[in-house]
């Protein structure tokens, strides 16, 4: 890790906004600054914690994680490199086809229809794995028999993955004419008539389907009194007006094993749900996996957990380091620690999402009562300690926290989010990836929909992404348990966000490398969400940061170069 905050700065520059500076932070004098509000703003995003250590050496490389943190040193791991392997290459990590189903909400499950929804249309790869899952003589109700006199219930893997296919999963390609129903609601693509392309309509009539003739259908469209005959090929299943949405009765028998915390009835958070399903999902694995270690007479590893279900979608690796301030010292610290999701606190100063992850990975001082005890120094010294992701996980989840420890906590400002996240400012010096981007393609928010501030009651409502017949062409479904309604991309990056659920799209994506060597389309590795272009997505080094822009692309965006007053910024870009 290196010195100083997410941005370097240039001598008449503004640290924060990049315009002309007119006046310089007082304590330091190294950091420039337009106004007292991008001086503020810079403060609290991290400059408290480096001001007047911009000579401090930081040059110490991050070493690598010790072995128990790392899945490779697992010797008997719960899935195998080619186990894994195998449910990578039979997962599409696209968005899915169709119009989404819903769940009824029974006993306030909201949260619960929220986060399956969200783990289905977001997290392919869990559906993978769930429906490759074999309970072996742990689940008879998979035709197989228990040693046990007494059978076993089904498990929860099995469970969540029955409500997956029976809930949740769509029949999104119907193609031959016995497969259609009265009231199926299509979406009509691929005829002549251009202004019927994308419409939706609702199937009134099976026509009769002469001998050498295609099979039709009577479409009514919305406005019209009557229905057009409409070639089966040219519609798109979304969904049945008939069909009832179902409770997630599957799930919800096994609130007890997933907290001891949750009660029927009760209203929950949707986040704390999201862990303990993760947990539960691991102890069951982990138990199975011991049990046939034990067969064969071999114990279970401690860090077994790192090749279990959870952390291979999910896991990461944050580093921490600890530097001691005496110049003549600078000896560095450094710890690790994984995560399967990032809380992210939401402050003043924290106007959008990359603010919220500039202000989890800003150095801090140790100090006073906080000092650190330096190995090097033998004394207690006053240190600075910073936060970074040394691994970026395979999918992305992140917390907002909104709520705080009071009866109207709820904190309802809206931080906007990118549809696509660059990851990279955030990752740390020699971590995976380093120098290209680490992109990652939002799939799913779920939003906590209050009433004025209260933050011990309220509802949860998802968002998802969706597929169409074209290629590269998406679009969003608000799910509201039952309730599916289609909105636009817009309106959902405006949204008071609860949890971003994003998938990992270029950097050494272990989901990219497997859709590109199948082949697979809606996965195309997205371009630099960077507001340079002069360098074909490259992030420039005269600014140094993910956001910045080189003197090309600042002259096209603000018709004049950079105000520059140091001349050895004259020739970059």
């Amino acid at each position: 890790m290196e010195a100083g905050t997410l941005r370097s700065a240039k001598e008449g520059l503004c640290a924060t906004c990049y315009a002309k500076a007119t006046e310089k932070c007082s304590k330091c004098k190294q950091r420039y600054y337009c106004s007292t509000a991008c001086q503020v703003k810079d403060w609290n995003l991290g400059h408290k914690g480096d001001c007047g250590l911009a000579d401090l050496d930081m040059s110490t490389p991050v070493p690598r994680p010790p072995l128990r943190l790392l899945a490779e040193s697992v010797e008997r791991p719960v899935h195998s490199d080619a186990s894994w392997r195998k449910i990578l290459d039979s997962s599409d990590f696209g968005p899915k086809n169709g119009w989404p189903r819903g769940l009824r909400n029974v006993a306030n499950c909201c949260y619960m229809n929220a986060l399956l929804q969200s783990l289905y249309h977001s997290v392919p790869l869990l559906h993978g794995a769930l429906k490759q899952h074999s309970c072996e003589r742990w689940c008879p109700d998979l035709g197989r028999q228990s040693a046990d006199p007494a059978p076993a219930p089904p498990c929860f893997r099995c469970n969540l993955a029955a409500l997956s296919e029976s809930h949740l999963a769509n029949d999104a390609a119907r193609e031959i004419e016995t497969d259609w129903k009265l009231e199926d609601v299509v979406e009509l693509h691929s005829l002549k008539a251009e202004q019927l392309n994308g419409k939706t309509g609702m199937v009134t009539e099976i026509l009769p389907i002469s001998e050498g003739q295609e099979a039709r259908l009577g479409v009514l469209l919305p406005g019209k009194a009557s229905p057009l005959s409409i070639k089966t090929q040219n519609m798109r299943f979304l969904y049945n007006r008939t069909e009832v949405p179902l409770p997630p009765y599957e799930v919800l028998r096994w609130l007890p094993r997933l907290s001891e915390e949750f009660t029927f009835g009760a209203q929950e958070d949707a986040h704390e749900f999201f862990n303990s399903l993760l947990r539960l999902l691991e102890d069951e694995e982990l138990k199975e996996h011991a049990g046939r270690l034990q067969d064969s007479s071999e114990a279970l590893e401690p860090n077994a957990d790192l090749t279990a279900l959870p952390s291979r979608i999910f896991g990461g690796l944050l580093v921490s380091q600890c530097t001691c301030t005496r110049r003549e010292c600078a000896t560095s610290s450094f710890s690790f620690e994984p995560f399967r999701d990032l809380s992210l606190e939401i402050t003043e100063a924290t106007q959008t999402l990359d603010d919220m992850l500039k202000l989890f990975t800003a150095p801090e001082r140790l100090d006073k009562q906080n000092s650190w005890k330096c190995e090097a120094c033998s004394e207690v010294v006053r240190a600075r300690k910073q936060m970074m992701i040394y691994q970026a996980p395979n999918f992305l989840v992140l917390h907002l926290k909104r709520f705080r420890f009071m009866e109207r906590g709820k904190v309802v400002k809206i931080v906007p989010f990118p549809p696509v996240l660059n990851l990279r400012p955030y990752l740390c010096k020699g971590a995976q990836g380093e120098g290209r981007p680490v992109n990652y393609d939002l799939r799913a928010v779920i939003v906590h929909v209050d009433k004025a501030g209260y933050s011990h009651f309220g509802h949860y409502i998802a968002f998802v992404k969706g597929a169409t017949h074209r290629k590269g062409v998406f679009r969003w479904f608000l799910i509201d348990d039952s309730i599916i309604q289609e909105v636009e991309e817009e309106f959902v990056l405006r949204q008071q966000a609860y949890l971003l659920f994003y998938i990992r799209i270029s950097g050494g994506s272990e989901a990219t490398s497997s859709e590109k060597k199948r082949g697979a389309k809606g996965t195309e590795e997205a371009t630099l969400p960077s507001r340079c272009k002069g360098l074909g997505g490259a992030v420039c080094s005269f600014f140094a940061s993910h956001d910045g822009l080189c003197t090309r692309c600042y002259q096209e965006e603000h018709g004049r170069p950079p105000p520059t007053s140091d001349p050895a910024t004259k020739s970059a870009g």
